[in-house]
């Protein structure tokens, strides 16, 4: 049995069912029958064939179908700008660091005003990827480390730090390898906000070491970004005679989501014309031509 889509409101239903019965009869013969009007197109099919798209013969598609990815917010306005429309739609989620562009997004015509509805096949999807540096403290955060652990690593990662001062820093790896058979006793919170740990050797030399509560580095967060700087708090334990260290970014939840938005403002800004980013997950949306975003590296 021939089968139809797309119906026309009752109103135009004699017109329509004329134009239905004609394409039926022109079935029955074996032929296939097509009709437009302003709701859009159907075919009527004979029983037992198939109706075949012809546009893998045409010079070139009927539109452009495609989710191309990026990892890089240049290279995302650069795309953007080179195949901007006026109908484009850019949304952002901090939730996921992703921006999600729909090229041939539904479009409104100008004299009417009626939203003319469009396959929103050309997409363009940007996530934010942390880079190497972020990524090396992230890996180490809310885990406790022994002395020795958290020393190789600050002597590996102490080109990042800006606070305390390198030499510092190094200081701080000579101390926990030096006192790394002490059985520490207490630990004193001094006054800015450091702590000094009391600790014996061998039951008997007594000695104490002052370490900071706070490192600040300087890195970028996502790739193809500016650096920016971070603090991580330090927190210490004493586990039977043992130093333990727990690293954790101050405040992670919000300073992803900032470096994020400095991603969306670089897009932004780098698209031409600037465009409206409408955030999802409960963000604003951010207007058209705003400014103070970051230069590119």
């Amino acid at each position: 049995m021939a089968s139809w889509i797309r119906r026309k409101p009752v109103a135009d239903k004699t017109e329509f069912q004329a134009k239905i019965e004609h394409n039926l009869a022109l079935a029955s013969m074996g032929g296939v029958g097509f009709d437009r009007n302003a709701y859009g197109q159907y075919a009527v099919v004979p029983d037992g064939h198939q109706l075949q798209s012809l546009e893998k013969f045409q010079d070139r598609p009927n539109n452009i179908k495609t989710d191309h990815r990026f990892v890089s917010a240049k290279s995302f306005s650069e795309y953007l700008t080179r195949f901007f429309t006026d109908s484009m739609l850019i949304t952002a989620s901090s939730d996921k660091a992703q921006m999600y562009a729909v090229i041939d997004y539904h479009d409104a015509d100008p004299e009417c005003g009626v939203v003319l509805p469009s396959h929103g096949a050309h997409k363009a999807i940007y996530t934010a990827r942390k880079t190497d540096k972020i990524k090396a403290w992230l890996s180490m955060c809310n885990t406790p480390l022994g002395q020795i652990d958290f020393g190789l690593f600050l002597e590996e990662r102490a080109v990042d730090v800006i606070q305390p001062m390198a030499a510092e820093i190094m200081e701080m790896v000579m101390q926990f390898e030096a006192t790394k058979k002490v059985e520490f006793k207490s630990s004193t919170r001094l006054a800015d906000g450091s702590r000094q740990f009391s600790y014996v050797e061998d039951n008997q030399t007594r000695g104490g070491i002052t370490l900071p509560d706070k490192i600040i580095v300087r890195a970028p967060i996502y790739q193809g970004m500016e650096p920016q700087d971070i603090k991580f708090l330090l927190r210490y334990r004493i586990n039977e005679g043992s130093l333990k260290f727990i690293i954790k970014m101050h405040d992670e939840e919000e300073v992803l989501r900032d470096a994020f938005e400095r991603c969306v403002d670089a897009v932004q800004h780098d698209v031409k014309p600037t465009q409206t980013v409408y955030w999802s997950s409960n963000r604003k949306t951010r207007a058209a031509g705003h400014s103070g975003a970051p230069e590119q590296q």
